[in-house]
């Protein structure tokens, strides 16, 4: 292309950008705008229906509870009816439980060690931005009992808390909270993960004048709101067990111009729950049922420093079984639930799912690259749990990483070794290629039967170059997608970067720089300089148009990288030095030869994919031709001179 060309490229790239940017500003003030309105809305909705703590609550005096407790525990002491919020907390060792009289539920779940986003002091707390506490009953989407439970201390241990209530139609209900300590099982490996393991117990009676069925009812499984201001919202996600089938929607679905929540049939309900990136809540009934499920979304106000702002969170009910209750009889029904709230550890998921009979690992999220992600992340932990958490106490992750990362290079070095020396050995046939393309510069077919005929007879694969990319592609996603829901890595630092699980940010510009945004991360950009070496060290193949594509690789996975945990950039960065180090070596070696091979070599991918296409092209044309009337086009008869007669 000429100057004139590229200035026109230039202005249209430049026009686009501005464009775009000035599109993503105004996108962004439209959709806080419409989350500001939302919650404002729903503030009003709240106030105007009136909140538990200014409602009478629906529960009776002396309610007694189930038959297996003697008479003398189950007497409730009768107490005027609470108009208050009370709240009372149970501790498990690596969490902290709120609970409140208000639903008898879990008001939000403190994770012990795991603060906020570039906050020190304040620890992540789960269903925090939600009205609704976690367990709390319900009769219709998003219809919970206006119910306020009294707390019945008699019955309480240092493990567990108990709440009874009863609704206006006499449905008496008993819900009993056992939280694990891991510290009390022992430190096992198999019981990693108790201290965010709870159970429900729910009992309940039926003492009004009609008939009842628990399916009319429901259990409101929590919400899930993002960390922080910049977590993507493909992180915040509902899930379902549907008859065996793993089942989500993330809280885009519930976006603008969609349907504001939804309700569906669930099967047999194995478990569900809600998620973002690094923190999930799972209910699972200990024995399934059939079941539907609802969810929805609702905008929220973000805590912490550097969150703030507002986002969206997702939330899910989910249908009790089909129990009917007589009025006034003596069948009472029981039900069990297994809860874990806690972090996404592909590890602890497993453990908590095998041990309740569930594939718990899915609520990772691996999608297509799950065997290698998961792959990739067990070795990442045996890695720091066995050599480096006891030689680093604070980089110890980040060591891991760039140990991984040599370990898969290292696999990976036969099969690379090989391509370069076949990228050297294709560099030496350029000059016959470059005759061969001039040559048959009106004829593509014969030109590249040519070519492939040359590469037979010198025994080269055209793909042999690019197998180590091929290989590595795949690897680079279940890395990618790995690191995504690595919370073993928040808050982990290593050399200059102070969370892995964060883009490292050194220095704050005064201007958003689109699609960048106002951040100097440092190490995407090593990353990107250290591609690019790598490059000028690979021996160059293929056309100048096929160059300039390969030469754009540094530019997009630096894109890809820059706001991106900084966790991947590290191994991106590693492994390019390794690939450095690699091609000095190599180029050390002697040159491959070029020598054509005695007999008749075996024909190549490339060549009988060639073959397959021309044979599949002389295919079509006959069948045109016998289409025709088998002769071809008809030429025109000729007709003999007019006589005028």
């Amino acid at each position: 292309m000429d100057r004139k060309a590229w200035i026109v490229i230039a202005l249209c790239c430049l026009g686009l950008y501005v464009n775009l940017n000035y599109s993503r500003k105004n996108a962004e003030a439209v959709r806080e705008q419409e989350r500001e309105a939302l919650v404002e809305k729903e503030a009003a909705q709240r106030k105007e229906g009136g909140s538990p703590a200014a409602t009478a609550p629906a529960t009776g005096e002396g309610v007694t509870a189930g038959s297996e407790r003697s008479e003398e525990e189950a007497k409730v002491p009768e107490t005027d009816p609470v108009l208050e919020e009370k709240t009372f907390k149970l501790s498990s060792g690596d969490a902290v439980f709120t609970f409140t009289n208000f639903g008898g539920g879990i008001k939000r779940a403190e994770m012990s060690g795991q603060f906020a986003v570039q906050d020190k002091e304040n620890l992540v707390s789960l269903n925090e931005s939600e009205s609704e506490p976690i367990g709390r009953l319900t009769n219709g989407v998003d219809q919970y009992l206006d119910l306020v439970y009294a707390h019945v201390e008699d019955w309480d241990t240092d493990t567990s808390i108990s709440f009874v209530g009863k609704t206006r139609e006499g449905l008496e209900i008993t819900k009993t909270w056992t939280v694990e300590k891991q510290e009390a099982r022992g430190a096992s490996s198999e019981d990693e993960g108790a201290s965010f393991r709870l159970r429900l117990n729910l009992e309940f009676e039926n003492t009004g004048e009609s008939p009842l069925n628990l399916k009319d009812y429901g259990i409101f499984a929590g919400s899930a709101a993002p960390l922080w201001e910049g977590e993507w919202d493909r992180h915040i996600t509902l899930f379902y067990q549907k008859d065996g089938d793993y089942k989500k929607r993330r809280v885009i679905k519930f976006k603008k111009g969609k349907k504001p929540h939804f309700k569906e049939d669930a099967g047999v309900l194995g478990y569900a729950g809600v998620s973002n990136q690094f923190f999930a809540t799972i209910i699972s009934p200990e024995n399934p049922y059939d079941a539907w499920v609802w969810g929805d979304r609702r905008a929220v106000q973000l805590p912490g420093i550097a969150g703030g702002g507002s986002g969206e969170s997702i939330r899910l009910g989910m249908s009790l079984p089909e129990k009917k209750l007589t009025p006034k009889g003596d069948n009472k029904e029981a039900l069990s639930f297994n809860i874990y709230i806690g972090p996404k550890n592909s590890r602890l998921l497993g453990l908590t799912g095998e041990e309740h009979d569930r594939d718990y690992a899915k609520v990772m999220n691996y999608g297509m690259f799950s065997p290698i992600s998961k792959f990739l992340n067990w070795l990442l932990n045996v890695l720091f749990s066995s050599i480096f958490s006891n030689l680093s106490d604070s980089w110890g992750w980040g060591y891991s990483i760039v140990v991984l990362t040599i370990i898969i290079r290292g696999a990976m070095w036969p099969l690379q070794n090989k391509s370069t020396r076949a990228m050297k050995r294709m560099s030496k046939l350029q000059p016959q290629i470059k005759e061969l393309r001039e040559k048959y510069a009106d004829d593509p077919n014969r030109m590249n039967q040519e070519m492939m005929k040359m590469y037979r007879d010198y025994g080269i694969n055209p793909l042999g170059g690019c197998l180590p990319l091929l290989v590595q592609i795949p690897i680079f996603f279940g890395f990618y997608i790995m690191l995504q829901y690595a919370v073993e890595l928040r808050q982990q630092p290593f050399l200059w970067v102070e969370d892995l699980a964060l883009p490292d940010t050194v220095a704050t510009l005064p201007f958003d720089l689109w699609p960048l945004g106002d951040g100097v991360n440092l190490l995407p950009i090593v990353m990107a300089v250290t591609m690019v070496l790598q490059m000028a060290l690979t021996p160059k193949t293929g056309d100048k148009m096929q160059r300039r594509l390969f030469m754009m690789m540094p530019v997009i996975f630096f894109f890809f990288c820059y706001n991106f945990a900084s966790a991947l950039a590290l191994y991106w960065t590693t492994s390019n030095i390794f690939a450095i180090i690699q091609m000095l070596i190599t180029r050390r070696l002697p040159d491959p030869e070029l020598k054509k091979k005695k007999g008749a070599a075996k024909k190549s991918f490339m060549q009988k994919m060639q073959e397959r296409a021309e044979e599949a092209q002389k295919t079509q044309k006959a069948m045109r031709s016998r289409q025709m009337g088998g002769q071809g086009p008809k030429k025109p008869k000729k007709r003999g001179p007019r006589t005028g007669g």
